[in-house]
C-alpha cells in the first residue's frame, strides 16, 4: 500500500519523520556517512540506505511533496522531506540531491528556528554526507541542545567525532545512544567502534546483538553484510561468501552485498564471476570506491583499457560530488597513490587532513606522502594512522613499504607479513605486491 501524506494528518508527518531519522541512523554508521568501508577498505562516497528505507522512499517524497502543495507551512513536512532527500542522494548516487535537501532543511528551520531539532539533525545528516564533519557536529550538537533524547541524532554526533578523530567523546555519545535506543543503529556502531580498536571480537558480537534486534529483511541484510565484511577483513573468505549470501536472501537489492560477494569471487580467483559482479555493482551504484574496486580488479588481469574507462567514470564522479559541495577526497587520495601519482594524491589526502583527523584519514595521508618521495613525514601520519590499534591489512602494508622505503627491512618484514596474515586477499593490486616485496626482503 503508497503512503499518500496529502490525505492524511500531521501525526503520521510525525511517525514519518521518526521513520526516516531512524533510517539516517543506521545509514551513518560504521566510521561515518556514505558507506563507512570498515578498516580495511576504501571509505564509499555514497551510501545506500538500509533497503528498509529505500524501497518506499520515492513514495514518500512524493508524499511529501503533495502535502507541502497544501500545506507550505508544514515546518516537520518540510523537514521530513529535506531528510529524504539526503537519504536519496545515498540510494541513487546522485550528489544533486544534497541541494533539494538543502533548500527544504531551510524552509523548515524559516518557518521555525526556535524549535526545530528535526531540521537540525537533516542539516547535520546533509553535512555528514557532504563530508564537513565540523559543520555536521555543530548541527547536531545544536539538535541534542533542543531535544536531547534523539538516537538518530546522537549516531550523527557519533560519527562526526568520529571522523573528526574525537574517539573518546565519539564513545561518550555512542555510549547514550545506547542507552537511548538500543537497536540495529546503536549496535553497528559500536561493532564499529570496537573493530577500530582491534578488538574483533566484541566488534563481532556486537553486530549478532543487532542482527538480533534486527525486525525486518531489511535490517537483516544490513547487519549480514556487516559480519560479512568482519569475516572479509581476517580473510575468512568462506564466513564472508556465506554472510553475503545470506543477506541477499533477505533482500537482493543491497547492493554493498553484491560487490562483497564480487571481491569473494576475485579473491578465489574467479575473474570472469568477479568482473561481472562487479559490473552489476556500479550500474546500480556509480561511486568512487566501488568504480575504484572495480578498476583495481581490472588492472591486476592486464585488462588495462577496461580499467581505464572506469577511472574515467571515477575523475568525473568526483568532480560531479564537487560540484554539490561534497568530497570524495578520500577515495581519490587512495586511488592517485595506487597509480602513482603521488602529488595529485598528497593534494587530495591534504584537503581530507584538513578536515577530518580520523586514523583512515591519516593512513591516506602517509601512503600519498610516500608515493610522493616524502617518508619520513609519511611515516608520521602512518604512526598516527595505527593509534587506536585498528586490525587493517591495507594499513599494515602502507606502513611496511614506507619502512621498507626508510631501509627499516626488520620492521618493514613483520609489518608486510602482518599485512597478508590479516588478510591475504585485502586488494588485487595490492596484495600481490605485499608478496613481493617479502620475497624481495628475504633475498
Amino acid at each position: 500500500m503508497t503512503l499518500r501524506l496529502g490525505k492524511v494528518g500531521t501525526m503520521l508527518v510525525a511517525v514519518l519523520l521518526g521513520t526516516l531519522m531512524f533510517g539516517l541512523g543506521i545509514f551513518f554508521t560504521r566510521g561515518g556517512p556514505g558507506q563507512p568501508a570498515p578498516p580495511a577498505g576504501r571509505p564509499i562516497a555514497a551510501q545506500p540506505l538500509t533497503p528498509a528505507t529505500q524501497a518506499g522512499l520515492a513514495d514518500t517524497i512524493d508524499a511529501l511533496q503533495q502535502r507541502l502543495r497544501r500545506l507550505p507551512g508544514d515546518h516537520p513536512a518540510w523537514a521530513a522531506l529535506g531528510t529524504a532527500y539526503v537519504q536519496q542522494a545515498a540510494v541513487t548516487g546522485e550528489p544533486t540531491y544534497y541541494q533539494k535537501a538543502e533548500g527544504a532543511l531551510r524552509r523548515s528551520l524559516r518557518i521555525e528556528p526556535d524549535d526545530n531539532s528535526a531540521a537540525l539533525t537533516g542539516q547535520a545528516a546533509l553535512a555528514a554526507s557532504r563530508h564537513d564533519f565540523e559543520q555536521a557536529l555543530r548541527r547536531a550538537r545544536e539538535s541534542q541542545r533542543i531535544n536531547p533524547y534523539n538516537a538518530a541524532n546522537q549516531g550523527i554526533l557519533t560519527d562526526a567525532l568520529q571522523q573528526l578523530g574525537r574517539y573518546r567523546p565519539a564513545r561518550a555519545e555512542l555510549q547514550r545512544m545506547l542507552d537511548l535506543q538500543p537497536g540495529v543503529p546503536s549496535f553497528t556502531r559500536a561493532s564499529y567502534a570496537w573493530e577500530l580498536e582491534g578488538a574483533t571480537a566484541p566488534a563481532r558480537m556486537a553486530l549478532r546483538r543487532a542482527l538480533e534486534t534486527a525486525t525486518t529483511p531489511a535490517d537483516r541484510a544490513y547487519c549480514l553484510f556487516y559480519l560479512g565484511e568482519l569475516a572479509w577483513n581476517a580473510g575468512d573468505l568462506g564466513e564472508a561468501d556465506a554472510r553475503y549470501r545470506q543477506g541477499l536472501r533477505r533482500d537482493p537489492t543491497y547492493t554493498p552485498l553484491l560487490a562483497g560477494l564480487a571481491k569473494v569471487s576475485a579473491a578465489r580467483g574467479q575473474v570472469e564471476q568477479a568482473i561481472s559482479g562487479y559490473e552489476r555493482v556500479v550500474q546500480r551504484l556509480p561511486v568512487p570506491t566501488y568504480l575504484i574496486a572495480y578498476a583495481d580488479l581490472l588492472r591486476s588481469v592486464d585488462r588495462d583499457d577496461e580499467a581505464a574507462r572506469q577511472e574515467a567514470v571515477v575523475a568525473a564522479t568526483r568532480s560531479l560530488f564537487a560540484e554539490q559541495g561534497a568530497s570524495v577526497d578520500l577515495e581519490i587520495a587512495l586511488f592517485e597513490a595506487d597509480r602513482g601519482r603521488g602529488e595529485a594524491a598528497v593534494r587530495a589526502a591534504r584537503e581530507v587532513w584538513e578536515s577530518e583527523r580520523s586514523v583512515q584519514a591519516a593512513d591516506a595521508y602517509a601512503w600519498a606522502l610516500h608515493v610522493a618521495g616524502r617518508d619520513r613525514r609519511a611515516l608520521r601520519f602512518a604512526e598516527e594512522a595505527g593509534r587506536l590499534g585498528t586490525k587493517s591489512a591495507l594499513f599494515a602494508y602502507h606502513r611496511g613499504i614506507i619502512a621498507e622505503s626508510l631501509g627499516n627491512d626488520d620492521e618493514a618484514r613483520v609489518l608486510l607479513r602482518r599485512s597478508l596474515e590479516i588478510n591475504p586477499h585485502f586488494s588485487p593490486l595490492l596484495a600481490p605486491r605485499a608478496e613481493a616485496t617479502l620475497e624481495r626482503l628475504r633475498s
